[in-house]
């Protein structure tokens, strides 16, 4: 029997792998490289070129041991040397940038990258609606007259941090213009290969316009083939996302793969000859990197497009390849080009689903014998999807908070259906130029589009087809991958230990899980969110939720939804109810009592007055919520006319926040919170085991 040992040195990249990504979570999770360990790997290294002077690198354990403790060490020091370090944006009255992308419509606004000429720092920017916006082009620049403001961290709890999205993107600023606060000039700089890539696929896209395409179809198209999902409407990706289909809108390995495999197998005729088997090589290569071209270079094609490299090299190369020695690889060289991937859910995905799929999808298939060819190739297509779940199941819930339940159901109609748009469209560019071929080939994918979509809203529709809003925590993510990991050793090796080790790990998880619920079921909090110009106020009693508005119902869901959603994961509620804040609420619940102005959350008690001033026989309260109140009126809230243990205004109090000076700050309460100014604020119903009585804790919301 083959050992453990044995198929650890059939993978070397895969080693050397692991201790590099240890260190690059090192320096992801401590700022700083202390100089002792600088010394470290200095020593490390010295030691290493000795032990491979004195035995062979493959018999000597002392040179293994000292390689991985180096690997850790440069992965930690190499990290913190690739973190992109923004300078101070000078305050001028006029900047010059280039447009670096085409402007993508949003609902009120263009919104592009401009890249700030000397200092070549990118903005993100939102553009006007006009013709001048619609029509610039990259390559272009423009002089502007507004200074970029830097893009804030989060201030509500849940919210995607897009300060450190952007900052992996190397953005730190953005921009809003309006048509009189730029103009074009006459200059031009010179494209970049990403640039002229986007350039190509804004051509292709004008020609699946010209054949009649346009709406939802114009977007799934555009995603599916090009890499551009910037226009799909939000509820045809909710559809995606409920029913397990929402990897398919982001062109990445899936893609990439079907362009692989089909080519792959076209040209294996090949492989017969030597010469023959390098041509193909550079055949495969070439399609690769062309499509990966054509798409825009985005940095999930390029990702994949490096991956299936690898494949390719290692197949028509080295035919006792190693599948995961080749994975290892392309993933070792893609985090010392950017180790900030690692971090990146895309990155995670395509390597956890395209392992799981190689690993798991022949046992799977092998377990059933069908001698049907079609119920055969259907169930190889299923396969192909539990496996593939088996490795992104965790890592989605962990991320996204949700299970589709019959994402199995989705991808035997959804893979086969992009495979087909995929090379229909491609045959459809290349044969644009004939008209009447051009008109049959794009009837044919209008057929195809609505198909997907038809069968991704079909699915969709059937009851229960997501579980919503599950509660997935840190250690409840980590203990799944060990069983993950113990169960895959435990195939290969066979042998007790790792069984045990895979029921120990289903104790573990269900303990957390126990805990998390406890968690839940016993959460008492009330949320103040920073939303400008508006009210919202989270009230949590275990599963539930109720949520004060300044709007109504509708407009809330709407407009407020993208803090509402996140934070109803996060706390895994179950039920969910919006009262309005002004007047009489038409609703009462056990745990929460609202009358005019006075709410009553689990014992705590929170005022909120329409006018400025603090009336004569007001009631015990806890917390004074100062809304619609002008920052000159909240100094008529003096601190000693009230004992509250706190004052919350959606109000700034700084005129200037970057020089964050108070404005009579003798004059305002001591105890008051901006919401502005410092983001949202909780509140924790505590119960006291001692006395049985109800405690308080307000504490701000950190990210």
């Amino acid at each position: 029997m083959t050992s453990l040992t044995d198929h650890l040195r059939r993978v070397p990249f895969f080693r050397f792998l692991l201790p590099f990504v240890a260190g690059t979570v090192a320096g992801y999770s401590i700022e700083g490289f202390p100089l002792y360990i600088g010394l470290a790997g200095l020593s490390t290294l010295f030691l290493l070129l000795i032990t491979f002077r004195r035995a062979g690198y493959r018999t000597a354990p002392l040179f293994g041991t000292l390689l991985y403790f180096f690997l850790f060490i440069f992965g930690w020091h190499w990290y913190q040397q690739r973190q992109y370090q923004p300078k101070p944006i000078p305050d001028k009255p006029t900047h010059f940038a280039v447009v670096v992308g085409y402007p993508e419509e949003k609902a009120n606004s263009f919104k592009t990258i401009l890249q700030l000429l000397p200092e070549k720092q990118n903005i993100l920017t939102y553009l006007e609606k006009d013709s001048t916006a619609v029509n610039l082009i990259p390559g272009q620049v423009i002089a502007f007259h507004r200074q970029p403001s830097a893009i804030e961290p989060p201030s509500n709890p849940g919210e995607f941090n897009y300060r450190a999205y952007m900052l992996r993107h190397h953005i730190t600023h953005r921009l809003y213009l309006r048509t009189k606060d730029y103009f074009i000039t006459t200059g031009k700089v010179g494209l970049n290969l990403r640039q002229k890539a986007l350039i190509v696929r804004e051509h292709l896209l004008s020609i699946f316009e010209r054949y009649g395409f346009s709406g939802d179809e114009m977007s799934i198209l555009s995603a599916l083939v090009l890499g551009d999902r910037e226009n799909i409407d939000p509820e045809i990706k909710s559809e995606f996302a409920n029913s397990g289909a929402i990897h398919i809108l982001a062109v990445s390995g899936l893609h990439v793969g079907i362009i692989y495999f089909v080519f792959s197998f076209l040209l294996k005729f090949l492989k017969t000859h030597r010469k023959g088997r390098l041509a193909r090589l550079f055949i495969l290569l070439a399609i690769i990197w062309i499509y990966a071209f054509i798409t825009g270079l985005s940095p999930s094609v390029q990702r994949a497009a490096t991956m299936f490299s690898f494949i390719a090299i290692g197949e028509n190369i080295n035919r006792q390849n190693n599948i995961y020695n080749t994975l290892a690889a392309s993933a070792f060289l893609l985090l010392l080009v950017n180790p900030n991937l690692l971090f990146e859910v895309g990155f995670q995905l395509s390597y956890a689903a395209v392992l799981s799929i190689v690993f798991f999808q022949p046992m799977i298939y092998h377990t059933i014998y069908i001698s049907n060819w079609w119920l055969d190739k259907i169930w190889g297509l299923l396969t192909v999807s539990l496996a593939a779940q088996v490795g992104v199941s965790p890592l989605s819930i962990f991320y996204f908070h949700q299970f589709p339940v019959y994402f199995w159901l989705t991808n035997l109609f959804a893979i086969p259906l992009t495979t087909l748009i995929i090379y229909t469209a491609f045959l459809l560019l290349t044969l644009s130029f004939i008209p009447f071929i051009g008109k049959a080939i794009a009837f044919l994918l209008h057929i195809l589009v609505k198909a997907l979509l038809a069968s991704v809203w079909a699915v969709n529709t059937v009851p229960g087809a997501v579980i919503p809003n599950i509660s997935f925590t840190a250690p409840m993510l980590l203990t799944s991958f060990l069983v993950i990991i113990f169960l895959t050793l435990f195939i290969i090796r066979k042998q007790r230990i790792f069984l045990q080790l895979i029921l120990v790990s289903f104790i573990i998880l269900a303990g957390i899980t126990t805990i998390n619920k406890y968690r839940i079921l016993t959460q008492r909090e009330i949320v103040f969110f920073h939303v400008p110009r508006k009210t919202l106020i989270a009230a949590v009693h275990g599963k539930n939720i109720v949520w004060i508005s300044s709007e109504d119902s509708i407009i809330t869901r709407q407009k407020m939804g993208i803090y509402m959603k996140p934070f109803e994961q996060l706390h895994g509620i179950k039920s969910s109810v919006i009262i309005p804040l002004s007047g009489k609420s038409a609703q009462q619940f056990p745990f929460l009592k609202k009358k005019n102005n006075m709410i009553n959350f689990a014992g705590m008690k929170i005022w909120s007055p329409e006018k400025a001033e603090i009336t004569e026989f007001m009631p015990p309260t806890d917390l004074i919520y100062l809304h619609k109140i002008y920052r000159k009126d909240i100094t008529k809230f003096e601190a000693k006319e009230s004992l509250v243990a706190q004052f919350v205004t959606n109000t700034p109090l700084f005129s200037d926040k970057r020089s964050e000076k108070e404005e009579k700050s003798d004059m305002l309460p001591k105890n008051i919170h901006s919401l502005p100014d410092k983001g949202a604020l909780s509140a924790n119903i505590l119960i006291s085991d001692k006395n049985k009585k109800s405690g308080i804790k307000i504490g701000y919301i950190t990210h």
